[in-house]
C-alpha cells in the first residue's frame, strides 16, 4: 500500500492546522482550497507545502525551508520543482530555487519528518 496525499493531509491538518494560502478573495474560487499546493505553518513560523498536483496525487511530496533533513528514513530529496502557486505571499519562501522538494514515503516518515521540522 502506497502513502498518498490523502493518507498525509489528516496528519497535516491534525499536527499544524488549517492550509494557510485559500484561494484570494475575488476570485471564483475564493476561500476554497488550493488545486496544486496546500500551505502549512509550524509552530516556528516555518512553511511547508504539500505538492497536490493531480499527477502526484498517489504519493507524498512536499516543499520545505532548508536546511536539508540529516538521514530520515522514508524521507527522500528530489530534484527542485518549480510551482507559481507558491508564490503567493503566505509561501514565497518556498518559491525559489532553494526550497527542498521531498518525497515521503510512510505516515512514520511524515511524523519524524514533522518532529524534525517544528
Amino acid at each position: 500500500m502506497s502513502f498518498r496525499v490523502l493518507d498525509a493531509l489528516p496528519i497535516l491538518v491534525g499536527q499544524l492546522g488549517q492550509t494557510i494560502n485559500k484561494v484570494p478573495n475575488g476570485r471564483p474560487r475564493a476561500g476554497m482550497e488550493n488545486k496544486k499546493v496546500m500551505g502549512f505553518r509550524t509552530r516556528s513560523g516555518k512553511v511547508l507545502a504539500l505538492d497536490v498536483y493531480p499527477e502526484n496525487i498517489d504519493r507524498v511530496r512536499l516543499w520545505i525551508e532548508p536546511p536539508e533533513p540529516a538521514s530520515l528514513a522514508g524521507v527522500s530529496l528530489l530534484s527542485s520543482k518549480k510551482c507559481a502557486d507558491l508564490r503567493r505571499p503566505e509561501l514565497n519562501r518556498l518559491s525559489d530555487a532553494e526550497a527542498l522538494y521531498l518525497e515521503v514515503e510512510t505516515k512514520q516518515a511524515l511524523h519524524n519528518l514533522l518532529r524534525w521540522y517544528p
